[in-house]
């Protein structure tokens, strides 16, 4: 898939896409962090792919180097396949609007991606809180640096070495641009895009290298009510994916759907019997779970907030389990975010 370039040869051509909306109030920080690279300035172009936003952020745009591209209306898959469809680079390299890359992103994804292995389509890393975002918008981005908050998945921190992996996180990743000639982003999905793409990759037999080096910051759920709703629409948005395909994309996606169903029976069968006997041993599994969880955040945080990981913890499991059945029982065929 790639080649390795020789000591004379110049650096190859990077097409950078961001796709965004109605970010007006981070963009700027996205752009400024890309203007900054060690990369050499004529070889990687930006391109903004915005999806209709009503606010100002096609103004803050024109003030870098980066052009503006629009797809009204369209779904985070259909604006990253309009970035692919304009890109002129041998690589493309997405992320995220609401993101800040290092001075070096783009040279250690080139140096990982040249000379890889047939089989790995692309290059990624981390995403990490900014260190001036608020502390609860820190707890969670510790909180899925845990196997019990992510599922393991390789955006996490906690993954210390280089490891070959199924998926990475979109807001940091490059493609080689011929493999993505051939495999696109559904222009119907929404949330979860980059897990679609990345699932149909791994059942053809690509891999991706993760580096936990290569680690962008990401301004992750500032609230408890940012926090809920985008684990539902992370439930929901899986749920439509995995009916699609009829197979499972992530072995834990059911697991909190099927704890709510398992709840619900235990405390219907405690309450027929008058006997505490299911709960108990379900609340001391939990305890046990959670405890895990907040001893690997407090080593991370080192804050007494540690301690609200239990109820982030249940508050995650509970919405995306909701979000997980509604996608499931959904009329209608496109993987859509919840209002």
């Amino acid at each position: 898939m790639t080649e390795a370039r020789s000591g004379d040869a110049p650096d190859p051509l990077v097409s950078v896409v961001v796709v965004t909306y109605n970010s007006a109030s981070t963009v700027g920080e996205t752009l400024s962090s890309l203007a900054e690279q060690t990369y050499p300035d004529d070889r990687y172009e930006v391109l903004v792919v915005d999806g209709g936003s009503s606010d100002d952020t096609e103004r803050v745009v024109a003030g870098y180097d980066a052009s503006f591209h629009v797809v009204d209306g369209g779904t985070i898959g259909a604006c990253r396949n309009r970035g692919i469809d304009t890109a002129d680079g041998r690589y493309v390299a997405f992320t995220d609007s609401d993101c800040a890359v290092p001075a070096t992103w783009l040279r250690s994804l080139v140096d990982r991606i040249v000379g890889a292995d047939d089989h790995i389509a692309g290059i990624g890393g981390p995403n990490r809180p900014f260190p001036d975002d608020p502390a609860f918008a820190k707890l969670v981005g510790s909180l899925q640096g845990t196997v019990f908050g992510s599922g393991g998945s390789p955006q996490s921190h906690a993954i210390d070495r280089v490891r070959e992996v199924r998926s990475v996180a979109c807001c940091n990743v490059i493609y080689d641009a011929a493999l993505l000639e051939e495999y696109r982003f559904d222009g119907d999905i929404n949330v979860g895009e980059d897990a679609e793409l990345h699932f149909r990759l791994s059942e053809a037999g690509y891999r991706f290298l993760f580096d936990p080096v290569i680690a962008v910051s990401h301004h992750l759920s500032a609230d408890f009510a940012a926090f809920t709703k985008k684990a539902r629409s992370y439930g929901y948005s899986m749920a439509r994916i995995q009916r699609r395909h009829g197979k499972l994309i992530r072995w834990y996606s059911p697991i909190p759907s099927a704890a709510l169903g398992g709840g619900t029976v235990a405390a219907l069968a405690d309450l027929r019997s008058r006997r505490a006997r299911y709960v108990p041993v379900l609340a001391l599994a939990y305890l046990l779970v959670s405890g895990y969880a907040t001893a690997q955040v407090y080593r991370d945080r080192r804050s007494p907030l540690a301690l609200l990981t239990p109820v982030l913890l249940a508050a995650q499991y509970v919405c995306y389990g909701v979000g997980f059945l509604e996608g499931l029982t959904a009329v209608d065929p496109v993987p859509q975010d919840l209002p």
